[in-house]
């Protein structure tokens, strides 16, 4: 089920948010890093006053979450323009992996944004190919790379497998 986030929910998205950051620097990967540095009860106490947090629950175990904001001082970054709602800090539980808990998330968050006729923006790693061809099949459209990562708008949904 995927619910709005509450305040109950702050840590346990804050670790897994930790969580996924620690193993991709387990892989070698940079991204996230940053996580590993910062407050991140704080950041998704953050994210959840300043815009919608949603959370995919199944019983009583939280096992993802997207967080749905308007523009953030990062996103100006990438951007030319404030418009629109931004995809931040989707993360799914190991434990999930495979269930398509990420899938149902952008789902959701490409429901709300269409029902309320705004822009739906978000931005990765350019040199991550997995996230690249996976925000595509979503009907993501590229909108150019900047400062190395990638930009994509939503513009329609494909026909999904």
């Amino acid at each position: 089920m995927i619910r709005l986030a509450t305040e109950q929910d702050v840590k346990q998205i804050a670790t897994l948010l930790r969580e996924k950051a620690e193993l991709f620097q387990a892989r070698g990967s940079q991204q996230w890093s940053a996580y590993l540095k910062e407050d991140l009860q704080q950041l998704v106490a953050n994210d959840l006053a300043a815009g919608r947090l949603y959370v995919f629950e199944q019983g009583a175990e939280l096992l993802g979450s997207i967080a749905l904001l308007p523009s953030l001082a990062w996103d100006q970054t990438l951007w030319p323009d404030t418009e629109g709602l931004y995809i931040h800090r989707i993360v799914v539980s190991e434990t999930a992996k495979g269930l398509g808990v990420g899938k149902q998330l952008l789902r959701h968050v490409i429901a709300v944004t269409t029902a309320e006729q705004e822009r739906l923006r978000l931005d990765c790693l350019a040199t991550n190919d997995f996230l690249n061809r996976y925000y595509a099949s979503f009907g993501f459209e590229p909108q150019g790379i900047r400062d190395g990562f990638a930009t994509y708008e939503y513009k329609e949904t494909p026909v999904l497998k």
